[in-house]
């Protein structure tokens, strides 16, 4: 066979298939007939025109197949994208498909077995930061940021130095647990700043209150976004699943997979996992209160467990005079530190307070000195209107 479709594969974030389909393919011209969505449209309008009966039209040579297309068909069609590929493009086609549904994978890898069609794979190597000359600089940079946490940094750096030695294949889930507002989320921010470029995939499951978000984490139907979907474009092997302890327990089935092996497949997707680490956070207040919330089933699919302590009185110290710092400095010289030190520290208790209610505290303070300084001027403005001349 002479003429033949070459079809590549290309499984990664958005960013790396435009860069791979720009220093692959810079000789060819990138016009609106190699979009795939393009193609579509052109070929439903001729449709339409002869009430449905196919007719011939000027089919594409080269075709960027990209993940979001398959969103904007109908979910009828998914089952046919490779037939459907077929009608909109030349025989000897260039078809470059960006992180196919399973449907589709499966559909090219046969074609390819049966010597239909050419058919290549790239994919997007995610990597943590792994040099051990600078990891003590990393941790470094984390302490600075997470006030009053000793014990939850010393069992992170633990983990991940373990991550920097090991070649680890099967995903670290790692549950941060505490009340709220004590530091989890920045940890997590943290480590994706030093070790992940600020890469994370991050997911808030508070908002997976009932069954009409199932959708996307199961990826119920094809044309849908799933955490399939996600992880496969994703931009490194972190990812971040906020306020676990929020998912109803109907949902805790999708993560069987997902925290348990290297391949994770939901309805519509099939993506490599390898290496990947997963930070949860909660506001339980132990693990036995997460093993009877939770269950067994995931509890014992978490691989380590890091308790958040409450603020101390010297860490509401200490993270007081940050918060004020910061907005001092920010203040173009209209903030004095020590004046607004001195009416914030009136206003904060010695235990209980957590970075959310010691930064409402501050900014309460600072808009009143700001108004104060206002009500000032205008009075002295009143106090010359009304004195006689």
């Amino acid at each position: 066979m002479d003429e033949m479709r070459r079809y590549r594969i290309v499984i990664g974030s958005k960013q790396y298939f435009d860069n791979y389909v720009a220093s692959e393919f810079n000789d060819v011209s990138l016009d609106i007939s190699s979009s795939f969505s393009y193609m579509i449209r052109l070929n439903d309008d001729a449709r339409n025109k002869n009430r449905g009966y196919y007719v011939d039209f000027e089919k594409s040579e080269f075709l960027l197949v990209k993940n979001d297309n398959y969103h904007g068909i109908v979910e009828q069609a998914h089952d046919r994208l490779g037939p459907l590929i077929e009608e909109l493009t030349t025989e000897d086609a260039i078809i470059v498909v960006h992180n196919p549904t399973i449907t589709l994978e499966d559909y090219l890898r046969g074609q390819h077995l049966r010597g239909l069609i050419k058919l290549s794979d790239e994919c997007e190597k995610h990597q943590m930061m792994r040099d051990k000359q600078v990891f003590k600089t990393c941790i470094d940079k984390i302490s600075e940021k997470i006030i009053g946490q000793n014990n939850a940094l010393r069992e992170v750096t633990k983990s991940m130095w373990y991550l920097t030695c090991i070649e680890r294949k099967k995903p670290f889930v790692i549950m941060l647990y505490g009340n709220s507002s004590i530091g989890k989320t920045e940890m997590v921010r943290q480590v994706a700043s030093q070790f992940f470029d600020d890469k994370v995939t991050e997911k808030h499951l508070s908002m997976y209150k009932t069954g009409a978000y199932a959708y996307e984490l199961f990826g119920d139907k094809p044309n849908r976004r799933s955490i399939g979907f996600e992880l496969l474009e994703r931009e490194s092997n972190l990812v971040f699943l906020d306020e676990f302890d929020k998912l109803p327990n109907d949902f805790f089935s999708v993560f069987y997979t997902l925290f348990d092996n290297v391949m994770f497949k939901d309805s519509t997707y099939r993506v490599d996992i390898s290496g990947l680490l997963i930070f949860l956070t909660s506001n339980y207040s132990s693990e036995n209160e997460m093993k009877k919330h939770l269950g067994l089933p995931i509890y014992y699919r978490i691989d380590k467990f890091i308790r958040f302590d409450d603020f101390s009185a010297d860490t509401i110290h200490k993270v007081t005079e940050k918060e004020i710092l910061h907005c001092a400095n920010n203040s173009d010289g209209q903030i004095n530190a020590d004046v607004l030190y001195n009416r914030v520290s009136s206003k904060l208790n010695a235990q209980g307070e957590n970075a959310r209610t010691i930064k409402n505290a501050v900014q309460r303070e600072v808009e009143d000195l700001l108004f104060e300084e206002i009500a000032a001027i205008e009075h002295e403005r009143d106090v010359l209107i009304q004195s006689p001349q």
